[in-house]
């Protein structure tokens, strides 16, 4: 082998072998967080129930152990872990859950060991679980239970509750109900993660054995002196996870494959609608060209960048212009009503609702460091976010500002549904300049994350604004930086152009300007805060592009069996990229501002 190729091939085995060390650790690191229950001998208190899957024995010892504990704890929802959980169950709860983090965390997903969880009556009541629930119900529950008590909800391993042989035969159906629409994607990484493994070992005979034995001996390291989970097939499970691991991901597609059959027959459905939509002509989406500047009327205009939807794939071309004049960026020719509605269907809702909003709860700390924006500036009593979708921002932002009444709106029915989760305390439906009138003066802060960006009229919506803050109130706007570098570097694979979705994109300069003319004061500007680097963006966006596409209604016909073959086969050979762009953004993060390669501002503003 030439010295360079020696040089590779150790690389990828001493990456493989950090990965595994580090996994290990976590893991042992979550696994000693987990609490036990102590026995409790007394009758369960009269408000307290459990959700018990079909085919458990939760006995009222136990029960009232859970209960204890809850209350003690102040909890609303505790999820049982048997001790004996299988291997597998074991794993995937250590892999989805950090016990020390996951209550103070109020956008993780729900999660469950699938066999009981302990609450109060009134959740069980609103998140309405069956009578007689199986393991796939539990799941389904517990994804409820948290967005409702999203502060509220812990894991304890309960010693009196034994591994359901019943729960274990329905992991297909529960993986589905934890996934969703997004399950064929995760059993693609988890392939991916073997098929890693296995190239790596190839790399070298002296390695094979070496890592697979790593490999297959890594639960005995991981639960070795546990005092808390003890698979109860600990040693048959790690000797025959070489065969057993690949063999759980093919059980999990085919024991799914009714499910994601109904799926495919909603979008064979929903296909036919697309197919008329655009048999008509996409031209009919989309206004005259503009010949002068929207912001400053400036007549010198420019192309900057022509653009094709790399998110979703929906067709169609797109330009975004910019003013000589004053550097504003625009969609032009810009889409109209129809063309905005045509774009959005199944972007953020709809067939697409489950992934995008998982993407959304991972974000815990960047809507942490949108809710501090205000800090040093004002102490809300209310506050509106506006375009707030599902309200995970206004969720999240109740860990900085626990005292502070949330209001969202947004032309979806999310807001509807993050005021039934109590996530908002109040929703409203529809255009901010229409109804603004109705609330003048009532806010201390109006919030615009990632939305001024999106709208026709962007002075409208600063006026809206101006109209529902109170005198002395802020206004926070953020919005992608057209200024930032990698516009430029990355062209169309730079993320903040989002096209078709991204109608307006402003300069720093011009929104302060404007906000000045309209009755404010701006008081501070965050770069580094707002914005990051965008090589991670822009390496998914390349993939993206040229796996073939997974199946959406918009496209003319549903991939093939080679072709969903093909597009894992693509994606699992962009991991290197994939990887390098992560390591690349880790690196770049700390001289962003000063390199001007923040891919967003914010702009704090005081109305007069």
């Amino acid at each position: 082998m030439p010295s360079r190729r020696r040089w590779i091939a150790r690389l990828a085995q001493a990456a493989v072998v950090g990965l595994l060390a580090a996994d290990t650790a976590q893991l042992r690191r979550r696994l000693a967080a987990l609490p036990v229950l102590r026995d409790q001998p007394a009758t369960p208190a009269a408000d307290g129930r459990a959700a018990v899957a079909h085919g458990v024995r939760l006995d009222q010892s136990t029960l009232a152990a859970a209960e204890a504990y809850r209350q003690r704890e102040q909890l609303a929802a505790l999820d049982l872990v048997p001790a004996d959980l299988t291997l597998a169950q074991a794993l995937d709860l250590l892999r989805d859950v950090d016990p020390a983090t996951y209550r103070g965390n109020r956008l993780a997903g729900g999660r469950t060991a699938a066999h009981a969880i302990a609450a109060d009556p009134g959740l069980l009541d609103q998140v309405g679980v069956p009578a007689r629930p199986d393991g796939a119900d539990l799941a389904a529950a517990a994804l409820e239970i948290k967005l409702r008590a999203p502060a509220d909800t812990a894991f304890a391993v309960a010693p009196g509750l034994a591994a359901s042989a019943a729960v274990r035969e329905q992991d297909p159906a529960i993986q589905h109900a934890v996934h969703g629409a997004g399950l064929e994607l995760h059993v693609i990484l988890r392939a991916a993660v073997l098929a890693a493994l296995a190239a790596t070992a190839l790399t070298g005979r002296k390695w094979a054995a070496g890592l697979l034995l790593a490999w297959s001996a890594q639960p005995l390291a991981v639960f070795a002196g546990s005092r808390t989970l003890k698979p109860a097939d600990l040693v048959r499970g790690s000797l025959t996870r070489v065969i057993a691991e690949p063999g759980r991901l093919v059980r999990t597609l085919t024991g799914t494959a009714g499910v994601r059959a109904e799926r495919a027959a909603a979008i064979e459905t929903s296909r036919i609608a697309y197919r008329e939509d655009m048999a008509a002509g996409l031209g009919r989406f989309f206004e005259p060209p503009r010949r002068d500047c929207p912001w400053c009327g400036g007549t010198e205009l420019r192309r900057r960048l022509l653009a094709t939807d790399l998110h979703t794939h929906k067709p169609g071309q797109f330009v975004l212009d910019d003013c000589v004049s004053c550097g504003h960026v625009f969609q032009n020719p810009r889409l109209n009503a129809a063309g905005l509605e045509f774009y959005y269907r199944d972007a953020y809702d709809g067939l697409n609702e489950h992934a995008v909003q998982s993407v959304f709860a991972t974000r815990r700390a960047y809507f942490l460091s949108q809710a501090r924006a205000l800090s040093g500036h004002a102490k809300p009593e209310r506050w509106l976010d506006v375009g707030t979708g599902h309200a995970h921002f206004c969720n999240q932002a109740k860990e900085i500002w626990p005292q502070t009444s949330f209001d969202g709106i947004d032309l979806s029915s999310g807001v509807e549904l993050a005021q039934r989760r109590g996530r908002i305390d109040r929703a409203y439906r529809g255009f901010f300049p229409d109804l603004a009138p109705s609330m003048a003066g009532a806010y201390d802060a109006v919030s615009m994350f990632h939305y001024l960006e999106h709208v026709t009229d962007p002075v409208a919506e600063l006026r809206a604004a101006h109209t529902a803050l109170k005198p002395g109130g802020h206004l926070v706007i953020e919005v992608p930086d057209p200024e930032c570098r990698f516009s430029t570097l990355l062209g169309r694979y730079w993320g903040g152009w989002l096209q078709p979705q991204h109608l307006n994109m402003y300069p720093v300069d011009n929104l302060r300007g404007k906000l000045g003319e309209l009755g404010f004061t701006v008081v501070g500007t965050q770069h580094r805060e707002a914005g990051a680097p965008d090589l991670t963006v822009a390496a998914w966006l390349l993939a993206n592009r040229f796996a073939p596409r997974s199946n959406q209604p918009w496209h003319h016909r549903a991939p093939g069996l080679l072709q969903r073959a093909a597009r894992g086969a693509a994606l699992t050979a962009a991991a290197p990229l994939l990887l390098a762009a992560v390591i690349g953004d880790r690196l770049i993060e700390p001289a962003t501002e000063n390199l001007r390669l923040c891919n967003a501002y914010r702009v704090i503003a005081r109305r007069d």
